[in-house]
């Protein structure tokens, strides 16, 4: 799962503005699900773009903060409540929303992650990604499994 988070980092342009300064780092928020955060670690020292990795573990409470200070957030299976409120709070923030959990494009994620060993699924909502001002290549767009695009849904790569 960190090697495919890892590249996906490196197909996502973020809006200009979306880093403090140039040799900002790109920050990694793990919501609550410690077992990931400590699997995320091993990004530490690798770099996206010029761009060196941080990880950090954060509250729900933190991730429903308003003008967020990291760039990708992991969010572990969660109430359906919890989810409409999160996806309320980063809406229109500059930030990669990436889980596990079922249906997470449809319900407004970016990005949704399907570990079925040997191969790997995902789906992306591009329409999420727009209106987070993210700009994702066309190169992972046509590996998805699933693009949701103008609120049209296309399967299959």
């Amino acid at each position: 799962m960190t090697a495919l988070i890892y590249n996906f980092a490196r197909f996502v342009t973020w809006p200009e503005g979306s880093f403090p300064a140039q040799d900002a780092p790109l920050v990694i928020a793990v919501m609550g699900d410690g077992s990931m955060q400590r699997e995320l670690s091993s990004l530490l020292g690798k770099q996206v773009e010029e761009r060196r990795i941080v990880v950090r573990q954060i509250s729900f409470k933190e991730a429903l903060g308003q003008n967020s200070p990291w760039h990708i957030l992991y969010i572990p299976q969660s109430s359906p409540r919890r989810l409409a409120s999160l996806m309320d709070a980063v809406a229109k923030q500059p930030v990669l929303t990436i889980s596990t959990m079922q249906d997470f494009v449809r319900k407004g994620g970016v990005l949704h992650l399907q570990d079925t060993l040997p191969t790997v699924a995902f789906s992306i909502n591009l329409d999420s990604a727009e209106e987070a001002g993210l700009t994702i290549s066309s190169k992972l767009f046509r590996l998805a499994d699933t693009v949701i695009k103008n609120g049209q849904v296309r399967e299959g790569p």
